[in-house]
């Protein structure tokens, strides 16, 4: 198989809504989660050795450790449909993914675009109730809905397979 193509590729709010968590880099997230933990622990020891102004110091950052992921989840939601909005002026997107020889090519039918997202790119596939979602670097990510894919699943991720991507953990199909 040379190429897969998907046509009418709808992403919407809701669809965003359920990748959400996902579109904040992992690192980022993981700096923030330890930060949170290691201020909690020390402020549990800070606490035992009755510095309570530091242990309480230590708490906020814990809890603005975790807030902070909390909110960059939700302003990146924000910020991709505040450009959809204003971009196309509706509420919903329509891209065809053509998966070629070298890269994906999303082409948002909308605005006549089109971007590409080399497969060397490619590092996570992240599957969820309606979508399969492809995140690369640079924040970039494309979003495929399962009613949208024509073809098993199965088939996509061997020719995805056959490229050289970044992908270590592949969905159960």
């Amino acid at each position: 198989m040379k190429r897969i193509q998907i046509n009418h590729n709808i992403v919407d709010q809701d669809i965003l809504k359920e990748i959400k968590r996902y579109m904040v880099a992992p690192w980022q997230q993981y700096m923030l989660s330890i930060t949170g933990l290691v201020a909690i622990v020390a402020s549990i020891f800070n606490f035992m050795n009755n510095q309570y102004p530091m242990g309480i110091l230590l708490i906020v950052l814990c809890v603005v450790c975790f807030l902070e992921i909390f909110w960059l989840n939700k302003k990146k939601y924000k910020d991709i449909l505040n450009t959809m909005k204003k971009e196309t002026e509706k509420e919903e997107n329509i891209y065809t993914m053509i998966f070629g020889n070298d890269a994906l090519t999303i082409r948002n039918c909308d605005m006549a675009t089109d971007n590409k997202m080399p497969y060397e790119n490619m590092k996570k596939i992240v599957e969820t109730e309606n979508t399969y979602t492809f995140f690369g670097k640079k924040n970039q990510f494309a979003i495929i809905r399962k009613d949208s894919l024509k073809i098993k699943p199965s088939e996509l991720f061997d020719f995805l397979k056959t490229k050289e991507t970044k992908i270590s953990k592949w969905p159960n199909v």
